[in-house]
């Protein structure tokens, strides 16, 4: 009985040795190529082929308001320094 014990042991660990093996070597098998590195190619206003296209003028921005999407940040800070809720303005 000792040495059924000891015979499954040794085929437990080749059984286990052998799968991690083979799937390393399919792994190392199937790698996926390198990626081709193509020249890095000149933006056609940086050689002058083309002129620089004019900017234009940005859009005046319209006024953000006193507390933007309802949310008060001075009630939230009261909160969490402890103070009392401070009333509705």
């Amino acid at each position: 009985m000792r040495i059924l014990r000891s015979l499954l042991g040794a085929v437990l660990v080749l059984i286990s040795t052998a799968t991690v093996a083979l799937v390393s070597a399919d792994r190392l098998a199937h790698l996926a190529p390198a990626p081709v590195v193509r020249a890095a190619q000149a933006e056609p206003s940086a050689t002058g082929s083309l002129p620089a296209p004019a900017k234009a003028a940005p859009a005046p921005k319209a006024p953000l308001p006193s507390i933007p999407n309802g949310f008060d940040t001075e009630r939230l800070h009261a909160l969490m320094r402890g103070d009392p809720i401070l009333p509705g303005r």
